[in-house]
Parts: structure tokens; sequence; C-alpha cells
């Protein structure tokens, strides 16, 4: 009597979350490309016309550059924690990088305060404070893919209490590095970028 053999699928070269995670990384970063690039190419037009408002960045936004930084380093340690199954460690620095990501939201939130302040709000009167529109359009979106991270360090962090992560099941932990290092990464660049347009 022949026995048939079951043929077991070949392990996929990326685990599906990570491919999927790198697909919307790369859509996130086309959304953005389209908005510093309409920024562009609007502001020379309006300069020309006078309706064009020069501001300051908001105090608060430089705060929550340092707090993407310090939170880019603490995640790290987390991830390698991970990895060589220092479980306390792991569960301490994602928490410490989920507070952070909080303080980041309030930050954005104080220093969009700072522009109602200044009348400069995401639609408005006066055509020459279109400038203000796309602050806000950058910064809020930014700030939705900031709360998809927080949510997801969340989850990191609960199964990390149900010693779900450790150095034999590392997926999550490795998504969850790598959007909150690019999630970072974009404020940092996209700060320096309303900052030296303005």
């Amino acid at each position: 009597m022949n026995s048939k053999k079951k043929i077991k699928d070949p392990e996929p070269l990326v685990a599906p979350g990570k491919f999927n995670l790198w697909l919307l990384m790369l859509a996130s970063s086309m959304l953005f490309a389209s908005l510093v690039s309409a920024f562009i190419v609007h502001k020379p037009d309006a300069q020309a016309k006078s309706t064009w408002t020069a501001f300051d960045l908001p105090i608060f936004f430089l705060v929550s550059v340092l707090i993407a930084v310090i939170s880019s380093l603490t995640i790290f340690v987390a991830f390698k924690a991970a990895k060589n199954d220092e479980l306390n460690t792991n569960k301490t620095f994602l928490a410490l990088t989920l507070g952070l990501g909080l303080a980041f939201c309030v930050t954005q939130y104080l220093g969009w305060k700072q522009l109602v302040a200044l009348d400069l709000t995401l639609v408005n009167a006066r055509p020459e404070d279109i400038s203000a529109s796309y602050v806000w359009m950058i910064t809020g979106v930014h700030v939705m893919h900031v709360l998809g991270g927080i949510i997801l360090l969340g989850v990191a962090l609960f199964k990390a209490f149900k010693l779900e992560i450790h150095k034999k099941s590392m997926t999550l932990m490795s998504i969850a590095h790598t959007y909150w290092h690019f999630v970072g990464l974009l404020w940092i660049f996209l700060y320096l970028f309303l900052y030296f347009a303005q």
C-alpha cells in the first residue's frame, strides 16, 4: 500500500505581515510626497500673487522632533531586548515608547493650538493663509500614522505581557520596530521641510 506524503507549502521569503507593512510604508511615502510636491508647486505662484503667509512653526513641533528621536532609541532597545529574550526590558521599553508616542500626539495638539491662536486654521478666510492649510494637512495626516503606530505598540505590549514576544516569535516586534522608525524619520523630514520651506 502506497502512502502519500503530504508536501508542505514552502515558507514565504518575507512574512505576510512584513510585506504588508512595506506596502503601507510605500503608499504612505507616496501620499506625503504628493503633499510636499503640492506645497512646492503652489508656493512660488502664491508668493508672486502675494497670497502666501509666512509664519514660524510652533515650538511644540520642534519638541515633537526630540520625542521622535528618543522614541526611536527606546523602540530599538525594546527590539534588541526581545531578540535576546530579555523580556522585562522589552516590556519596559515598549511601554516607554508607547508613552512617548502619546506625548508626541500631545505636542502636536499643543502646536495646533498655537496655530489657532495666530488665527491660522485648516480652512482660512484669507487666501494667503493657504500656507497654514498645508501645515495642518501634513501634520494631521502624519499624526494619523502615529496613532496607527500607537495601536501597534499597544498590541505588542499586550502580547509581551502574555509572553508571546521573544526571540522565537519576533514578527510583531519587528513590524512595530520598523513602522515606528518609519513614522519617526518621516516626521523629522517633514519638520525640516516645513521649517526651511516656510
